[in-house]
Formats: C-alpha cells, sequence, structure tokens
C-alpha cells in the first residue's frame, strides 16, 4: 500500500469508525480499488446465478456487479431444479425454468438489468446507477425434454446460452463422474435427441456449454461441432483419470474444447483433492498455465456465483474480490490486456475480446451473439 492509498484508507477508517460503521471502510476501498484496477477493462461472467440466494451468503448479486463494474454476466437458470430437490419441488423442469427466466424479464423491465441478445447490448462500462448486462442462460437442458422445437421457443424469450447437462444424466447427454456417487450414463454420451439439440443451437447461433458434460458427451460433440464450444466454470484437475476429477477437466479434455475455437473459463473453487488452488495467487498460476496449454484467447472467467454452494480459495467472498485475483496476476507477469482478455472484455488499447463464441443468429436476428 503507497503513501496515497494508505492515507485515503485511514481517512476512510477514521470516519467509519465515527460512525460506527467499521464494515463500511473496507467495502469503499475494495471498491475503489476494483475501479483502479478495472476502470478501462469489459469484465464478463460467463457463467452466475445473480441474486438467486435464499441464505444470507450471495457471491454474485447485480449490487455487486455495479460495484466491480462488471459489464455483463451471464444470468443462468437451473435447469434441473425439480430433480436435484429430491421431491421437495414439484412440476415440471420446464415450468421452474420459466419461473425463473420471468423474475429477470421483470428486472429488466424495472429497469435493473439490460438484457443482451447481440454483442452490441453489451454496456461499454456501466455506473453506479446504469444496469449492468444479462445473458440469459439456462444451466442443465432438462427443460428442453429432448425437444429441439423447444430451444427455439427459449431462443425467442431471449435465452442465449444453454449448458446441455448439469446434475444428472438427462435426454441430451450424461454428466462427470463424481466420486461416491452413482453416475452410470444413461445415453454412452450425446444421445440422438442431444445431436439435433446442439445442432438446432448452433443454427440460431445460441452458445453450445459443455461445462458438467461427461468425457464421451463432450467429444461426441466436440465432433459434430459447427462452432466455437464454452466450457463455462471448471480448472484443471491435476490428473488424467476422470473418475477423480469430478468437476474439473483433464488437459485432454480442455485442449479439445480449445481446438473448437472455444473458451475454457475457470472459477474461484478452492480445497479439492483433485486441484492444488486454495489461493489468490494458486489461481493466477492456474491461469498462467492454461495460457501456456492452451492459449489465452482461449482461457476466461465464470465465476459459478450466486448462493453459496462450493468451499471457495482462502479470502474470496463476492465477485468483487476479483480484484485480488487480478492482482495476482499482475504479480506474476500478466499483462493489462491479458487480463482484459481473461475477464472476457476490451481493454482500452483496443485487445481482441476474449473470443467470439456465437458467430450468428438465425430466422429472427442476424446481428452475432458476440464474444465473451
Amino acid at each position: 500500500m503507497n503513501r496515497r492509498q494508505f492515507l485515503r484508507y485511514s481517512g476512510c477508517c477514521g470516519l467509519s469508525l465515527a460512525l460506527g460503521n467499521l464494515i463500511s471502510c473496507a467495502e469503499t476501498i475494495r471498491s475503489q480499488k476494483a475501479a483502479a484496477l478495472f476502470g478501462d477493462i469489459q469484465i464478463i461472467d460467463a457463467h452466475a446465478h445473480p441474486g438467486q440466494c435464499s441464505t444470507s451468503v450471495c457471491t454474485s448479486s447485480i449490487a455487486y456487479m455495479r460495484e466491480l463494474g462488471m459489464v455483463a454476466s451471464c444470468f443462468a437458470a437451473g435447469g434441473d431444479q425439480v430433480y436435484y430437490s429430491r421431491g421437495r419441488l414439484t412440476g415440471s423442469e420446464y415450468t421452474r425454468t420459466m419461473t425463473q427466466l420471468d423474475s429477470w424479464k421483470r428486472q429488466t423491465n424495472a429497469g435493473w438489468i439490460k438484457l443482451v441478445l447481440k454483442a452490441s447490448d453489451v454496456p461499454k462500462a456501466i455506473g453506479p446507477d446504469s444496469p449492468p448486462g444479462a445473458i440469459l442462460s439456462i444451466e442443465g437442458g432438462d427443460p428442453l425434454d429432448g425437444k429441439p422445437e423447444r430451444v427455439n421457443e427459449f431462443y425467442r424469450y431471449g435465452v442465449r446460452m444453454i449448458t446441455l447437462v448439469h446434475l444428472g444424466n438427462n435426454e441430451i447427454g450424461d454428466v462427470m463422474r463424481r466420486p461416491g456417487a452413482d453416475s452410470t450414463p444413461r445415453n454412452n454420451g450425446l444421445s440422438p435427441a442431444g445431436r439435433k439439440i446442439v445442432e438446432r443451437m448452433q443454427e440460431l447461433g445460441m452458445v453450445v456449454d459443455v461445462a458438467h458434460a461427461d468425457s464421451a458427451t463432450l467429444r461426441q460433440v466436440v465432433e459434430m461441432t459447427a462452432r466455437p464450444l464454452l466450457d463455462s466454470h471448471t480448472s484443471p484437475c491435476a490428473g488424467d483419470d476422470t473418475a477423480r476429477c469430478g468437476r474439473l477437466r483433464p488437459w485432454r479434455e480442455m485442449e479439445l474444447v480449445a481446438k473448437t475455437g472455444g473458451v475454457i473459463c475457470t472459477w474461484p473453487l478452492g480445497n479439492q483433492k483433485s486441484c492444488r488452488r486454495m489461493t489468490f495467487a494458486d489461481w493466477a498460476r492456474e491461469i498462467l498455465e492454461m495460457k501456456w496449454g492452451l492459449g489465452m484467447m482461449h482461457v476466461g472467467l465464470g465465476t459459478d456465483g450466486g448462493e453459496q454452494s462450493f468451499p471457495h480459495i482462502t479470502g474470496y467472498r463476492d465477485i468483487r474480490d476479483l480484484t485480488y485475483l487480478a492482482t495476482a496476476m499482475q504479480e506474476i507477469g500478466f499483462s493489462h490486456d491479458e487480463i482484459a482478455a481473461y475477464m472476457g472484455g476490451e481493454s482500452a488499447s483496443g485487445a481482441p475480446k476474449l473470443h467470439r463464441l456465437g458467430e450468428s443468429i438465425g430466422n429472427w436476428d442476424r446481428t452475432p451473439l458476440g464474444r465473451f
């Protein structure tokens, strides 16, 4: 901390103590640090659930996006809530998914968020009172019920990304094996219906997200894809045994995604036997390894923010703490443009965005969806 930063911090803390609110000082300093680090960078989160929090702990919200200056995020509706609830929730996955999407449409109508349907809809920058961009997505293709025509329906509604599978095998494909869990493949990879759904998504220009997909499903999507793919939230697995990797990707699978021209996004997951990431410095070094192994254009950010449902690296509380990741990246030699590329946006020098994932959008809108 230099002298100017110390004086600013001291003045803020003195005022906060006088008001009996020390916490607000730390939050103010964190906001100032974000502005200094990210002032000319477009931050786009490739996977999150902003505001979907039933507990007091929430790692992504519209308010936090504004504070950080995050210009856009994927707003992912859970597509398998009924399955995940184990009987607690009733109704169909389709109805539950539409309920979530409807809530974000109401927030759009109220001016709290801005619906992103194409690249030009992503704000160049946002202020304290301006709405961040919302890219509607569905995590888990269960509400499609194996029907390609449902893809058209969700597209017309504004959905621009679908994660094919989530926590259980569905009509599209199979999920990653989890240690100790019964995850015997039901489809032996991508199903015939799943193939038609991927084809329809790519005809429309929707982003195909292969996060959670098992090795067979991933390979078969790669073999048929006509567009770059996205793995929206994962990290490298230290070994090659997929049964032990859980939600992490062996290098050979990340290379498959990269060879499509796609992007692999990393998240603040910590405390996992199959990964070596426990701190922001570890996370930064991991990104450096991915830069060397895959190329910077194939590495991005996907926090899986929302309700805290997985262990995070030490010190990570919410998306505003991405400032610490940026600092750690600076300290090990990442350039400003490389940090901008990882964060998903575009730097002031005109460096390209992370990647164009949706190249064309079909019958209703010919404008490209854009890059994340």
